[in-house]
């Protein structure tokens, strides 16, 4: 009795031990669609079994999303969140709604008016579901997912700075999802100390020049960028200083003009990218371009390589050789430097600061 004993436990214990080996391999499952919708936002996630959606484009989106949901298997969704009420982030929701069965409807706001966001909210009621207001400071899980809401911090009045922002969490790797944040709430989150480093960041308001300031992003960190927009847009976003911070910041950068549709699946301690369209804009052979990558940030696990100092980082910065100090570009205080004490450097925080500079306190670079 007593050698079935241990025999069992032993049985027990080698099982346990197989079973502990093979569950880090459940992550893995985490796969992030940023759905091309033009010049507008739609997002879904996928993470071990369960689903989001995040937006869901202008009103004659509403056909595609129902088609990519059905095309993709996503018959139920946990969550549904219009990040703000602007009809090119509510408006295609209904083809959701039409499709999926969903457990929670969220936004930002409770009321707004437009017929897009009412019809959002029809549709949720005919599923018995009454529209939830997200607030900074609450969280959801999804799957092995956890979802933590940053801001708005302050409802101004301003819709687009009203955003809901949302940092996903999987593992070692995260998404930041940004809606139509614009500085004003990048400051508001940054004096918080809220904006967290990132693997993935989705740019806030389709590359526009009133988000993604030099602070946020030195904050931030993004390894990747997702910009979803429309081609030959009338906004002529993404704006190219948009595009020159994110390149100053070493971020590899995705746009859905240029590649259609773009998924990013995760391990939790890799991300791989694949897209329905190459850099020229056309499809090739119906099939996804894959390009494997691995997050600089978040990954202390084997393969993964260290995070990269903010001071390691390449940014330009305007000089006062008279007061010593360093701006950024678009800092009030720089642009009123006399043209004899300013001059231009690209570099480090700490090659600039060997030269005995010191950071602006308005600006704080």
């Amino acid at each position: 009795m007593c050698k079935k004993l241990k025999l069992r436990g032993f049985l027990f214990c080698l099982v346990l031990s197989l079973w502990m080996g093979v569950c880090p391999k459940l992550y893995g499952q985490l796969t992030v669609h940023f759905i091309d919708v033009g010049q507008a936002d739609a997002i879904l996630v996928e993470s071990d079994g369960e689903n989001m959606l995040i937006d869901g484009g202008n009103g004659a989106d509403s056909s595609l999303i129902y088609a990519y949901l059905k095309n993709h298997g996503i018959a139920t969704l946990k969550y549904i969140v219009n990040t703000h009420p602007h009809e090119d982030h509510v408006g295609g929701l209904p083809g959701a709604l039409n499709y999926a069965t969903v457990e929670r409807g969220f936004s930002s706001h409770q009321d707004y008016n437009s017929q897009a966001f009412r019809d959002y909210k029809g549709y949720l009621a005919m599923q018995g579901l009454e529209l939830e207001v997200l607030e900074a400071g609450s969280s959801l899980s999804l799957g092995e997912s956890y979802i933590q809401v940053l801001g708005p911090l302050e409802y101004d009045g301003d819709i687009n700075n009203s955003s809901l922002v949302l940092h996903l969490v999987y593992d070692q790797v995260s998404f930041l999802f940004t809606g139509d944040m614009e500085e004003g709430s990048e400051y508001d989150l940054l004096e918080a100390g809220l904006v967290p480093d990132c693997t993935v960041l989705k740019v806030a308001h389709h590359g526009s020049d009133s988000s993604s300031s030099y602070r946020f992003l030195r904050s931030a960190l993004p390894e990747f960028a997702v910009i979803s927009v429309g081609k030959n847009n009338s906004y002529d976003h993404p704006s190219p200083k948009v595009l020159s911070r994110l390149e100053d910041a070493g971020t590899q950068i995705f746009r859905t003009d240029v590649h259609g549709h773009v998924l990013a699946h995760s391990d939790g301690k890799t991300v791989e990218f694949s897209v329905s369209r190459n850099g020229s804009g056309s499809t090739v052979s119906g099939k996804e371009v894959s390009a494997s990558v691995s997050p600089q940030k978040n990954s202390s696990a084997q393969g993964g390589s260290k995070a990269t100092p903010k001071e390691a980082i390449t940014v330009t910065y305007i000089l006062n050789t008279n007061s010593k100090k360093y701006h950024l570009p678009s800092c009030h205080s720089a642009s009123r430097i006399k043209e004899a004490n300013k001059k231009e450097f690209s570099g480090s925080r700490q090659e600039v600061q060997e030269l005995n500079y010191q950071p602006c306190g308005i600006c704080k670079p």
